[in-house]
C-alpha cells in the first residue's frame, strides 16, 4: 500500500491537500503532559501524520486514568508504566511512520529549553497553571505558537497563542503581526493561588469534555501547520457540556500594551529556579527533585536500599512501592515513586517538609 494512501481522506480536504499533508509530515509538535488532553491530542496528531511528536510527562499510568486517557490500558496501570513510554508504544502501533520522542521528565525552567528544542508548536496537555505560564514564556521568547487547553468537571477551555513580534527566524509556522494574539499573561497576568481552582481530583472530569478540548486544540494546530493562519479560531473558547453552554470571547482587544511577558520580555517563569519540592495538583503528593544532575539516579542502588523497607516494583524508568512501617502525619500509608531523571513522588504527603524528610531517609540526596 503506498505510504500516502493512509492520508487520502485527509488530503482531500481543501484546506490541506497534498501540500498541506507534506507540511504535516515535516512538522514537530511538543505535547506537554500525556494525560486526558495529551493522549487524545497525541493520538489525533499521530494518525494525521505529524512527522515528529515530542511527548513529555512526569507520571505513571494509574487505574483512575483509564476513564479518559485514551492511549493507556489496564496492563499499563498494573505495571505502573510511565505515561510517556506507554504512549510511545501505543502510537507506534497506530502509525509506525511517525517519530515519537518520549521523555519521562518534569517540565520546568531547567528542562524546557532542551525538551522543546526544534519544535514547531507547543500543545498544552497540562494539569497545573505554573507549567502553563512556563510554556507561555517559552513560546513568546522563541516565537512559536502555543495552544492552551484545560478541562475539569464538565467544562473546557482552549485558546491559541501566536506571540506578538512574529515567528522566530526560519520557523515553519509563520504569521503576520496583525495575526498575532494576546499571550496567556495578557489575559491572566498571574496564575491563581494554589488550592483556589478545582482540579480533576477534586471536582471530577467528564471524558468527553477533555476529548472536545483536545480535538479543538489539534484542529487549530493543523491549521497552523498547513499554513492556513486565517482559519485559526483566535477566540478564548469555553464550554460546559452538562449545561449545554458554549462561549467564545473575542481576545483581539485583550492584548495588554504593558504585558510583562509579550511586551516587556520579562520571562518570570522561564527565568525562575526549578522548585526542589512542590505539592502536586489535586493530590496528597509531593514531588522532590534531587540536587544531582538530571538523569543520574542509580535505580539499581536505590532499589536495593528500598527493598528492606517494603515491596517495590521496578519499571523501565522507575521504582514504585509502599513503605511498610511509614505513615503520613494523617495516618495514611506512604508510597514512593522514584524516576531515573532525579525525581521522586511521595504519595500520602500533605506537607512538603515532611515529604523531604522521607526522601532524605529512604532515597538520599
Amino acid at each position: 500500500m503506498p505510504s500516502d494512501h493512509r492520508y487520502h481522506r485527509q488530503a482531500l480536504l481543501p484546506g490541506i491537500g497534498e501540500r498541506g499533508q507534506a507540511r504535516i509530515r515535516d512538522s514537530t509538535v511538543f505535547i506537554a503532559g500525556c494525560g486526558a488532553l495529551g493522549t487524545v491530542a497525541a493520538d489525533l496528531l499521530c494518525r494525521a501524520g505529524v512527522g515528529t511528536l515530542v511527548i513529555v510527562d512526569r507520571d505513571v499510568v494509574e487505574l483512575t486514568n483509564l476513564q479518559r486517557q485514551t492511549l493507556f490500558t489496564e496492563r499499563d496501570a498494573e505495571r505502573s508504566i510511565p505515561k510517556a513510554e506507554a504512549a510511545r508504544l501505543r502510537l507506534g502501533q497506530a502509525n509506525s511512520t511517525v517519530r515519537v520522542r518520549a521523555f519521562v521528565e518534569d517540565i520546568d525552567a531547567g528542562t524546557i529549553e532542551d525538551l522543546a528544542a526544534g519544535c514547531d508548536l507547543l500543545l498544552d496537555g497540562l494539569d497545573n497553571f505554573e507549567t502553563r505560564y512556563l510554556l507561555n514564556d517559552h513560546a513568546v521568547a522563541n516565537g512559536i505558537p502555543y495552544i492552551y487547553g484545560a478541562a475539569v468537571a464538565t467544562e473546557g477551555m482552549t485558546m491559541p497563542i501566536l506571540p506578538r513580534g512574529g515567528p522566530r527566524e526560519g520557523a515553519r509556522i509563520r504569521w503576520a503581526e496583525e495575526q498575532a494574539t494576546p499571550c496567556l499573561r495578557c489575559l491572566f497576568p498571574e496564575p491563581p493561588p494554589p488550592g483556589t481552582t478545582p482540579t480533576c481530583d477534586t471536582a471530577g472530569v467528564l471524558g468527553s469534555a477533555t476529548a472536545q478540548v483536545a480535538s479543538h486544540q489539534v484542529s487549530q494546530a493543523i491549521k497552523l501547520i498547513v499554513g492556513d493562519v486565517d482559519a485559526v479560531d483566535r477566540a478564548l473558547r469555553s464550554f460546559d457540556l452538562w449545561r449545554n453552554e458554549h462561549r467564545a470571547m473575542d481576545t483581539s482587544a485583550a492584548a495588554n500594551p504593558e504585558c510583562e511577558c509579550c511586551v516587556h520580555a520579562r520571562f518570570d517563569f522561564l527565568d525562575a529556579d526549578p522548585a526542589p519540592a512542590r505539592m502536586l495538583c489535586g493530590r496528597n503528593a509531593v514531588q522532590i527533585r534531587s540536587v544531582v544532575a538530571r538523569g543520574s539516579f542509580d535505580l539499581d542502588r536505590i532499589e536495593e536500599r528500598l527493598a528492606a523497607h517494603g515491596v517495590f516494583e521496578r519499571g523501565s524508568a522507575s521504582i514504585q512501592g509502599v513503605l511498610d512501617e511509614e505513615r503520613s502525619p494523617t495516618g495514611h500509608p506512604v508510597s514512593v515513586l522514584v524516576f531515573e531523571d532525579g525525581r521522586a513522588i511521595v504519595e500520602g504527603a500533605t506537607d512538603v517538609d515532611w515529604a523531604r524528610g522521607v526522601f532524605d531517609r529512604f532515597i538520599g540526596r
